[in-house]
């Protein structure tokens, strides 16, 4: 009985001299993690930062779809300024009567042609109603209607053409095409000076 109860305290003994071995390894884990999450956030620190890609005007990026503004002008009654109407005669205004689907008097009509391009890896949808224009003082007109495009959708690598056609009040110069798309609002500057004013009256 000695022999045995011998034995059962030496056994007890050598699980107590082994007992801190795994919380001696579970110190020791924790020690290493904590070194390496130092490592990472040192490197962060003192890594440069990424490129910021060069603002470009008149360029906005939404998602996949990137718009740049190609040209801008005042369609207006005269023939000085702007894309010209075929309506205009000897550089005389005309009325808008006499010229069907041009603005009433007091309104002039905004030009802005565009590229949208398709730089992702898939499909990219788009569409009229995603366009404005606003004015310094937060007033905004939409596009024309009929618009000169429909919704669709490009592919990767794909670009189109845009025309857009905005009525606004003569007494608006400043002007930014606002897009808003798929949670996006981005606008940029239009950079079509404000169309001439002439007195016809004398």
């Amino acid at each position: 009985m000695a022999g045995v109860a011998s034995t059962a305290v030496r056994r007890r003994q050598r699980a107590r001299r082994r007992s801190p071995r795994p919380v001696g390894l579970l110190i020791s884990g924790v020690a290493i993690v904590a070194a390496l999450a130092g490592v990472v956030l040192f490197l962060l620190l003192v890594a440069p930062p990424p490129p910021q890609l060069p603002d470009v005007p008149g360029r906005m990026v939404a998602g996949d779809l990137v718009l740049e503004l190609q040209d801008s002008g005042w369609i207006t009654h005269d023939d000085i300024g702007g894309p010209v109407p075929s309506s205009v005669a000897n550089g005389f205004q005309m009325p808008a009567s006499m010229m069907p689907g041009m603005p009433d008097a007091g309104i002039h009509r905004l030009y802005l042609e565009a590229v949208l391009s398709d730089t992702g890896s898939g499909t990219a949808a788009y569409a009229p109603r995603e366009f404005s224009v606003r004015a310094p003082d937060g007033g905004t007109w939409p596009l024309d209607q009929p618009a000169t495009f429909v919704a669709g959708s490009l592919a990767r690598g794909q670009t189109r053409s845009l025309d857009m056609l905005f009525d606004v009040p003569d007494t608006v110069s400043r002007l930014d095409l606002v897009w808003t798309h798929e949670g996006q609002l981005l606008s940029t500057a239009v950079g079509a000076p404000p169309p001439p004013i002439h007195d016809h009256g004398t």
